[in-house]
């Protein structure tokens, strides 16, 4: 394989050998020229000097008075024109996003030699189309006509209205920022390009400081560029050749071919160059489709070795004939980590972009912190998400690793939604982190401050860790170089901010930030010209390898499948030929099939996953290879698949060894812990969750909660029902009396409030609630004045007790002591029976069959609130024996059904029975409580997993037990 730049470079050293030094060679990218250089100095085998290398962006500005403004200052230039022009209210941060689509266009209509004062008439009469569009095609006039046809007429149509406002002051807008510009001798790229072209336009005779300009390997231009080509071609100091040797580009039917005809007619080469042998072994192309994308990038490691096996690759300084091509610049990281170490010697042409480092990651968190503020009478704070994302942040636990444990867990413990600044400032880092900054301009010195701290720590803490050898100095190295650059690029950001005269508001200022950081790669240093190529696709024009490896080859992606973000409707685009997705789609299939051409070997490599947006689907371009050129190539297809196991996860069985038992035994008369009601019922649902849960002691993870849990809310509502009949203790209740606290709104208001206080925010001090708190109080009002009515119900009846704690050392008939315990919900006496009641915040049944359904493993529908209400009602009996109990249960849910009652009903024959008197069921329940107990502690039985499942959908512990 002879490379296209190899043969250029050969055919000009052969016709002008060292004069080649005097010319000007222009390509389409900085890679490219220096490839050029390289093949050069091998041709030449003696040192001659460089010609000049240029790109064709490079040659405009070399050609141009002004300086490349930047595109931030632009931005705010356009926003004050624009304020001016359309006397409008719009804030900064409402404009950004149409402000870049305004600058884009401003740059196609530029490049393209468009008279914009044309392309931004309004239209208000299909007549003055053929008046004022003369000097264009009858296609382009025929195309314009179509748009403003179906646009007009505008009548009440809103949106029509609004955009023609925009229209009639987008050229007001467009001349007034390039005279400023022109004012300060700066512009954008397209308007050098017009700027050049004007000036040669002006003045044929312009003197040019080269005596030859030779273009290579170029393909699509735009108006203005193509201009440029033609008046340096016919000054005759102009050379050009075009890289259109591919049978496949050449196919008319392909949409690679769009600019060749045209290309090679106008601007044709004075040399010939070296004929390319014709091989008769076809290319191997070879799709591999992989369900992941990071998937891709390991399979990129067997890729490699097997052309090392294989010769395809010598060694590591001869891999320069191999080139990974990443249309996904997300991949080059895990791309890197898959790379052979046989293979040493790696350029990398992509930068690491700046906005996937971990400084750039904190820098995130701290934006978020600083747009979520919070503000009260007499404090201000931070929410506590970002607040906990910033402690949880690397740099942050290696700087005060102790001080941030120390927050992090005050912030879970308190369950505290806002954390105030003051309780934050315990580490001179959190004073520079947690400050509220209120106006934009004290946003960049706040960020620095930050960035340098975090800098100096790093390489303090660096030089005290490799005392002990734990960390390298190449790692911190690359992290300070990160942090370094996020640095400048704040100043830069400042500087361009110097001569704004508005206001925006602090989160405004992060997007640009952000902006601007999206932009900005951290280059790696690497060896250009030996070792493994990594590039992007733009990389690669005018380069040549034998073998290629191109990831993400999936339809959206390779080619990119972007809507045009452009406030010039399609239509016009094209009427005025401007360039539009068509235009993007021949440029891309001109650089996928002249890429392909010379290679011997390439793996197209794709992603098979369709969720979300993605669709699983090859790029268009292996379809068209498959279908279309299929003779052309040796055509390999694979899927690769991950071997998952599906086999069923072995049951779990614990035996009680004498270490578990020992455990147990903290239960047990003697110990310091008591089951409880819940315990057991969790035994019963599944034995293996309860040796988790209540012997080790294992529990979920705290975390804030900002919502109220089904557990918090019952936990509220028994508070508040507790407060509210407290006064009332050991008196009779009557009606009257009910009713009148239910009309009490002020006093249900105080306990709501006082609940949650105590409860969810864990505090002394009462506050209004607001929000979701407030709508679930009023939930709570409505529960609360519900059960009071159902009360009234029942009067007159004596109020014995709220949250009644028993706790007692419970013998069973084998002699083993057990340490029970119940909370109470409310012990009242009604008509001579004293009831036992238990609050439930959801629906449930109140009915059961026969007694052992109620210790029943294998019943999905254990009734658990039954057996729970009657442990309490047996374990009062034991304290008050004399007493009749009544055990009831108030489903908050039931409530509100005319025929609720909290009573408990056997249903083992044909009738209800109402138990009124538990001690008519009491033995029975005795007997079945006590084998419960005896099998918890008896050693022969092991903890095993629930035989319904039912337990799993809300357990914590499904991860380990898999079942």
């Amino acid at each position: 394989m002879i490379p296209f730049l190899y043969n250029v470079a050969q055919a000009y050293y052969k016709a002008d050998g060292q004069n080649i030094s005097r010319y000007t060679f222009v390509f389409p990218n900085r890679r490219a020229g220096v490839f050029f250089q390289h093949y050069l100095s091998q041709i030449a085998d003696t040192p001659i000097f460089s010609p000049q290398i240029l790109t064709i962006a490079d040659l405009f500005e070399q050609l141009s008075p002004y300086k490349k403004a930047d595109r931030i200052e632009m931005l705010f230039m356009l926003f004050n024109i624009y304020k001016q022009v359309g006397k409008t209210n719009e804030t900064f941060d409402e404009f950004l996003y149409w402000g870049e689509m305004l600058l884009n266009d401003f740059d196609d209509i530029d490049k393209y030699l468009v008279d914009a004062q044309q392309l931004f008439r309004n239209i208000k009469d299909l007549k003055d189309i053929d008046a004022g569009f003369s000097y264009l095609s009858e296609t382009q006039i025929g195309v314009i006509r179509r748009f403003w046809s179906n646009f007009l007429p505008v009548g009440e149509n809103d949106k029509k209205k609004d955009f023609l406002e925009m229209w009639e002051v987008l050229f007001q807008l467009y001349s007034s920022l390039r005279n400023q510009l022109a004012e300060k001798n700066q512009a954008y790229e397209g308007m050098i390009f017009r700027d050049v072209i004007d000036s040669f336009s002006k003045n044929l005779d312009y003197e040019l400081p080269y005596e030859k300009i030779i273009f290579i390997g170029l393909n699509g231009h735009s108006k203005s560029e193509e201009k440029l080509l033609t008046y340096l071609h016919k000054k005759g100091i102009a050379d050009f050749y075009w890289d259109y040797s591919s049978p496949l580009v050449r196919d008319p039917q392909n949409k690679a071919s769009f600019f060749m005809d045209k290309n090679k007619v106008q601007f044709p080469s004075q040399l010939s160059l070296q004929p390319e042998e014709l091989s008769f072994d076809h290319p191997t192309v070879e799709a591999i489709g992989i369900p992941s994308s990071i998937g891709q990038a390991k399979y990129v490691h067997t890729i490699i070795k097997s052309l090392l096996t294989e010769n395809q690759i010598v060694s590591s300084d001869q891999a320069m004939n191999t080139a990974l091509v990443l249309p996904d610049e997300n991949l080059l990281l895990p791309t890197l980590y898959s790379i052979p170490p046989e293979i040493d010697k790696i350029n990398i042409t992509m930068g690491y972009s700046l906005n996937n480092s971990s400084v750039s990651g904190l820098m995130e968190h701290i934006f978020e912190l600083q747009k979520n503020v919070r503000r009260s009478e007499n404090s201000a704070g931070f929410y506590y998400k970002p607040v906990l994302a910033i402690l949880n942040h690397r740099y942050i636990t290696n700087i005060a690793g102790q001080e941030a444990k120390q927050l992090r867990q005050n912030i879970l413990q308190y369950n505290k939604i806002i954390v105030s600044v003051k309780e934050l400032e315990i580490h001179p880092l959190f004073i520079l982190i947690f400050k509220i900054i209120d106006n934009w301009y004290d946003a960049p010195e706040y960020l620095k401050n930050i960035l340098s701290t975090l800098r100096k720590s790093l390489y303090t803490q660096n030089e005290k860790e490799n005392e002990e050898e734990q960390i390298s100095a190449r790692s911190v190295d690359i992290e300070g170089e990160f942090i370094v650059e996020y640095y400048k690029t704040i100043n830069k950001m400042n500087d361009a901010l110097q001569n704004v005269s508005f206001e925006m508001n602090i989160e405004t200022y992060f997007k640009l930030l952000k902006k601007l950081i999206v932009n900005i790669s951290v280059p790696f240093t690497g060896e250009p010209l030996s070792g493994l190529q990594i590039m992007g696709v733009l990389e690669t024009r005018a380069l040549d390898f034998d073998n290629l490896i191109i990831l993400s080859m999936n339809e959206g992606i390779f080619p990119l499948k972007r809507a045009t973000s452009s406030f010039i409707p399609y239509n016009l685009r094209k009427g005025f030929d401007l360039p539009t997705y068509e235009h993007q789609d021949s440029i891309f299939a001109y650089h996928f099939y002249r890429l392909i051409n010379r290679a011997k070997q390439i793996y197209l490599l794709y992603d098979t996953r369709t969720e979300g947006l993605q669709s699983g689907e090859v790029s268009r371009y292996f379809k068209q290879i498959k279908h279309l050129y299929a003779d052309s190539f040796d055509i390999k297809e694979k899927l690769t698949v991950y071997k998952v196991s599906s086999t069923e996860s072995l049951p779990i069985s614990i035996s009680k060894t004498r270490e578990i038992q020992e455990k147990m035994n903290v239960f047990l008369e003697g110990g310091d812990k008591q089951l409880s009601a819940s315990a057991i019922n969790m035994y019963l649902n599944c034995p293996l969750q309860f040796y988790f849960s209540v012997v080790e002691n294992m529990a979920e993870e705290d975390e804030v909660v900002e919502t109220i849990e089904a557990s918090m809310f019952g936990t509220i509502f028994h508070s508040i029902m507790e407060w509210l009949y407290e006064p009332f203790k050991g008196k009779m209740i009557t009606a009257d009396l009910l009713h009148k606290i239910r009309k009490d709104e002020k006093l249900l208001t105080e306990n709501i409030e006082r609940s949650f206080a105590e409860n969810y925010f864990k505090t002394e001090k009462i506050k209004k609630l607001t929000g979701q708190n407030y709508l679930t109080g009023e939930v709570l009002r409505k529960y609360i004045k519900q059960v009071l009515v159902t009360d009234a119900g029942l009067t007159p009846f004596i109020y014995v007790d709220s949250e009644e704690r028993i706790k007692m050392e419970y013998t069973l008939p084998s002699g083993k002591v057990v340490s029970l315990k119940g909370f109470i919900d409310r012990v009242d006496e009604v008509k001579g029976r004293t009831r036992i009641i238990d609050y439930k915040t959801g629906k449930g049944v109140l009915r059961y069959k026969e007694m052992k359904d109620l210790f029943d493993k294998n019943l999905k529908d254990r009734p658990k609130a039954v057996m729970q209400v009657f442990m309490y009602s047996h374990l009062y009996m034991q304290k008050y024996p004399n007493k009749i109990i009544e055990p009831g249960i108030y489903y908050l849910r039931n409530l509100f059904d005319a025929k609720f009652e909290p009573g408990v009903i056997n249903k083992s024959g044909r009738n209800d029975d109402h138990i009124t008197d538990f001690s008519m069921y009491r033995e029975e329940f005795k007997e079945y409580f006590d084998t419960c107990l005896n099998e918890i502690f008896d050693p022969e039985t092991s903890f095993t997993q629930t035989p319904t499942g039912e337990a799993c959908k809300w357990c914590i512990f499904t991860n380990i037990c898999k079942k």
